[in-house]
Order: C-alpha cells, then sequence, then structure tokens
C-alpha cells in the first residue's frame, strides 16, 4: 500500500487514506463516508492475502460505503477498479444491478508486470481527471521513480494497450518519440566518444564491451515496444518506429572526432534496433511491417547524394568494426553472466576458444528475453532467429543490387553485410535458412508471402536475384564453418 502511495504521489494524483488523513479523535465511520461521497473520481478496492484472511476489518465497511456510492453512479462508470497486491482471487461482493467486484478488470501491483500495471493505473486515473490527464510518457517517469520497475516492461505494456487504441495514438507516438531522444542524446554525447580509452590492450576491450552493454541497456525499452509495434501494427501506425530506426541510424553516420572504437559503437543502436523489427516482423509473417519498418527507411549519407537503404548504411559489424575481441568479451560474458575481463581472460588464455560468429550470438541472446512471449521455446526461436537474419541479408542484397544497377560506375556495392549466427549453424547441421527461403520462393512464386507485400518490388525475379548473389556468399561462410 505504501508502494501504490508512492506511484500516485509520483504522478501527482491526491489521494486519501484513512492512516494518513485520519486524525485523534475523528469519528472515522463518518469521515471516510465523507470522503468517499466528496467528489472522488476513483476508489482503489486493494486485496492481499492479509486482508483476505480477516474475518472483520475496516476495509470491509470502507468497501460497504463505497459500494453504496456507487449504486447511484450512470451505467458505465469507471469509479471502483480491484486492485491485487498478490495473486489471490478478488472476493466477492454484489455491486447491485446483478453486478459483482469480480466482473471488472484489476490491476495487479506485484510480480514482473508490476511497473506497468501501476503505469496503466496512473494513465486510467489520470484519464479520469480530465484536462489534467497524464500523458502516457510522464507517467511512465512517475511510475519509474517511486517503483524499481523495468522501464522495458513498462513501455512493452504500455506499447500493447495504446497501439489498438486509436483516441491514445497521440500518446504513444509521444512516448517512442521520447524513448528515441533519450538513445539519440548518448548517442550525440561528445563527452562519451572523447576518449582516448585508456589502459592495455585488454583492459580497453573490457571498456569496450562495457560501454557496448551500456548501450545495449538504453536501447532495450525502444526495442521491447519496437517487436509490440512490428508484430501487432499496421504500417499505417508504424511512423514513430520508423522514424525512430531512420534517426538511429542517422546519428551514426555522422562525422564526429573521438575515439574509433566508442564512435563505432553509436551504430549499436539502429543496428539492433533493425534486427527486432526483422525479427518481429519476420517471424509473425507481417512482411508489410517489415518493409515499413526495415526494406524501405532511407539515410543520408556523407560519401553519397543519393539516399542510402538503412539496411546497407548500418549492419551487425558495424558497432565493432576490427573490434573481434570486443564482441567476443561483450557475448561470452552476457551469456556466461560474468564479468567480461574474466570471459576475456578465458580467450585469451585458451581456456576457452572464441566465437565464430560473436555478433550474431550476442544478439541472438539479447534479444530472447524480448521475444519469450512470442516464441517462448528455445528452439523454434533459434530457427526464427536464423530465418529473420537471412531474410534481412537478402534484402539488403536487394538494396546492394538496386544500387549498382542504378549506378554501375560506382564500386563497394558488391554484396550484403548482414551474416552472422546461422552460418555457424549451417556449418553445424542445423538448417540453412537461406535454402529454406530459397525454397519457399520456388514453390510460391508470385503467390510468395514477402512479394503479395511488395518486398522486392513485388517481383520474384528479383527475389530470386538477391537471394542467390545472397546464397553465394552465406556458403562461402558457413562452409568455413563446417564440421
Amino acid at each position: 500500500m505504501d508502494s501504490l502511495c508512492e506511484v500516485l504521489e509520483a504522478a501527482k494524483i491526491p489521494y486519501w487514506r484513512d492512516r494518513k488523513d485520519l486524525g485523534p479523535g475523528d469519528a472515522w465511520r463518518a469521515k471516510i463516508r465523507e470522503a468517499i461521497r466528496s467528489g472522488s473520481l476513483v476508489f482503489l478496492a486493494c486485496f492481499s492475502d492479509n486482508s483476505r484472511a480477516k474475518g472483520k476489518s475496516y476495509m470491509n465497511e470502507e468497501l460497504t460505503l463505497a459500494v453504496e456510492e456507487f449504486r447511484q453512479m450512470p451505467p458505465g462508470r469507471t469509479w471502483i477498479i480491484p486492485t491485487r497486491f498478490d495473486g489471490g482471487d478478488l472476493p466477492y461482493w454484489d455491486l447491485g444491478a446483478g453486478r459483482s467486484l469480480d466482473d471488472y478488470n484489476y490491476v495487479d501491483l506485484f510480480g514482473k508486470a508490476h511497473a506497468a500495471e501501476a503505469a496503466k493505473l496512473v494513465t486510467t486515473i489520470h484519464g479520469l481527471m480530465g484536462d489534467r490527464q497524464m500523458s502516457p510518457a510522464a507517467a511512465l517517469e512517475a511510475v519509474e521513480q517511486a517503483t524499481t520497475g523495468n522501464r522495458v516492461e513498462l513501455l512493452k505494456q504500455l506499447t500493447k494497450d495504446m497501439l489498438v487504441d486509436p483516441a491514445k495514438r497521440i500518446q504513444l507516438d509521444d512516448l517512442v518519440s521520447q524513448e528515441v531522444q533519450r538513445i539519440l542524446k548518448v548517442i550525440n554525447d561528445d563527452e562519451r566518444v572523447a576518449g582516448p580509452v585508456s589502459g592495455n590492450g585488454e583492459e580497453r576491450i573490457v571498456k569496450y564491451a562495457t560501454a557496448a552493454q551500456e548501450m545495449w541497456d538504453l536501447v532495450k525499452p525502444f526495442c521491447a515496444s519496437l517487436q509490440v509495434a512490428a508484430r501487432y501494427g499496421t504500417p499505417d501506425v508504424l511512423a514513430p518506429w520508423v522514424t525512430g530506426i531512420r534517426s538511429l541510424v542517422q546519428a551514426a553516420m555522422k562525422t564526429r572526432s573521438g575515439d574509433s572504437g566508442l564512435l563505432d559503437l553509436g551504430a549499436l543502436p539502429g543496428m539492433i534496433s533493425l534486427m527486432t523489427a526483422g525479427l518481429a516482423g519476420v517471424s509473425a509473417r507481417r512482411y508489410d511491417n517489415v518493409k515499413a519498418l526495415v526494406a524501405d527507411p532511407m539515410v543520408r549519407s556523407k560519401y553519397d547524394s543519393k539516399p542510402l537503404p538503412v539496411l546497407v548504411a548500418v549492419d551487425p559489424f558495424s558497432p565493432f568494426d576490427n573490434q573481434e575481441w570486443t564482441a567476443n568479451a561483450l557475448a561470452r560474458g552476457a551469456i556466461e553472466d560474468r564479468p567480461f575481463a574474466e570471459a576475456l581472460a578465458d580467450m585469451t588464455e585458451n581456456r576457452v576458444g572464441k566465437y565464430r560468429t560473436p555478433v550474431g550470438e550476442w544478439l541472438h541472446f539479447a534479444l530472447r528475453p524480448i521475444f519469450a512471449d512470442q516464441w517462448p521455446d528455445e528452439d523454434a526461436f533459434a530457427s526464427e532467429f536464423d530465418r529473420a537474419e537471412v531474410f534481412l541479408g537478402i534484402l539488403g542484397q536487394d538494396a546492394v543490387n538496386a544500387r549498382a544497377a542504378a549506378n554501375p560506375e560506382a564500386r563497394g556495392w558488391g554484396r550484403s553485410h548482414w551474416f552472422g549466427r546461422s552460418t555457424w549453424r549451417a556449418g553445424h547441421g542445423h538448417g540453412n535458412a537461406v535454402e529454406d527461403v530459397q525454397h519457399e520462393l520456388a514453390t510460391e512464386g508470385e503467390l510468395w508471402g514477402p512479394l503479395r507485400d511488395n518486398l522486392f518490388g513485388g517481383e520474384a525475379s528479383r527475389a530470386k536475384t538477391a537471394a542467390d548473389g545472397y546464397q553465394e556468399n552465406f556458403d562461402r561462410m558457413a562452409g568455413r564453418f563446417a564440421l
């Protein structure tokens, strides 16, 4: 109860609580009745095992008075909100007109969803407060101030709740934009990249790995929201996430002075956002969303007067340019939940080997929790991750092909660089995701889902050219990892 009151105070919601507002000598029944009947906007009926265990309590008296008030209100009025502090059942309570307490949606202020549920409660109450309504972004900040809630779960739950409600679309856009601005502020921070990074070689590697992990922690809430949008949204509502991805990729392309390793890590938010959107959309077979989020967005390049597709502007290797040891320390430390220094020492002292595809291994591990609700099975997630990885690679190859055709004299547009974990798995007998995609295309032809959603310009021949070109390099890399 104290935690709930802290949330209400952080959200600037005035509340009445008997422990706080009853003074010595007060006639408590009269005071409670006055509080309930003096224009209260909502009554939070809170339950826990402690309250259920009591045969008699003042709370029952309070709830009885609240029910009497509620019965006089117009049908459909939101006023009593059941609030649970644990997983126990709500008690049966007759509200009149055939209604009971357990007929109403309740708020769960416990467990993993505690903070997200608190944010929903805050926005609901502020909705009842009319012109004083708090935006979801402000609600998120208020709940975060008052709880130890996970921002990832908060943003993911708010996106789920608001994406399907057209009336909340503007507020959701503001929420996503706020998150993007948080990330951009760090990417654009000159002090962050000033360098030089001190220490010997291994100490610098550990510092780069730590900086990469901090960058991922920063962008993780946006990716959690993006996963929901790519899975459940439609292209016409994806603008804030499209703008966010484009902004993150563009920010990493700016010419700046500073430590090269830290500058390269500025590409991590855009890269992992593209992987998140691709994995969510491809695994849900929402190719229309993949097109909007991944294939269509363009950015400006300092080396080219024409806009550059985001899949060409950034790839899994961009944040770790010539930093294979950093990628390995990051991957092994994260996967084994060990300090990066210890993980690195095990590899440099040959106690364990390096990963053959460290960035892909890290991406697979980092994104796994965000997709746990979509793919709870480990093997299914691994297969979908492979498929998404190669699908982005094929789309990247298509973008390269299109640029080469438009400017045949230019060099350096030979192949996509979206390779990773799936190459190693193909070389070790875990299936070949490229061949699976090619088989789908050959079997379904013009009816293939990506073509029907106008990827590859809706042309089967263009898709085949991209897939064949990507496969050539994919098989070469997989062959290096073969048993």
